[in-house]
């Protein structure tokens, strides 16, 4: 083979691997579904573990500019052990809330649960942030909150 060859051969692989990984990664979205009472009860009060819960829905303003900065925390922290979940009290299903995951590119899992989770979280504003450690609900944080905040409070947080 000749060295052209061989470049138009190395050429032609390397972007067929470019086009295979942009496809994976375009399907590799965030799913919105439904989550049950005991499920979300399960992934709260389960054991040894640090985790954050996002309240939010999808016409609220302050919840969708909160979320880059949530999506871009959780990347920054998941290797360190933070456990982050969205949960979608949208009246209209989990429809609702998909395309803003889909738009921002939400990591993240996000469960739609209704409405009924307002009265069994007394949520009384949103978005609303539950702060969950070895099984316990330890702190309530309600309204939008700036990036450098969740920053201090995740690495807070998490030195616990």
């Amino acid at each position: 083979m000749t060295r052209i060859q061989l470049r138009l051969i190395s050429a032609a692989a390397l972007l067929l691997i470019a086009l295979l990984s942009i496809n994976v990664n375009a399907n590799a979205g965030v799913t919105v579904q439904k989550i049950s009472e005991s499920a979300l009860d399960e992934l709260i009060h389960s054991g040894n573990q640090k985790l954050v819960i996002t309240f939010m829905a999808a016409w609220c303003g302050p919840c969708i500019d909160e979320l880059p900065a949530l999506n871009k925390l959780y990347n920054k922290y998941r290797a360190k052990g933070l456990k982050l979940i969205g949960i979608s009290i949208d009246l209209e299903g989990s429809q609702a809330m998909q395309p803003i995951i889909d738009k921002l590119k939400v990591g993240f899992p996000v469960y739609w649960y209704g409405e009924s989770a307002i009265q069994k979280f007394s949520i009384f504003a949103i978005p609303m942030i539950y702060w969950v450690k070895d099984g316990r609900i330890i702190e309530k944080m309600p309204g939008r909150r700036s990036e450098k905040e969740l920053d201090k409070k995740i690495r807070k947080f998490l030195d616990q």
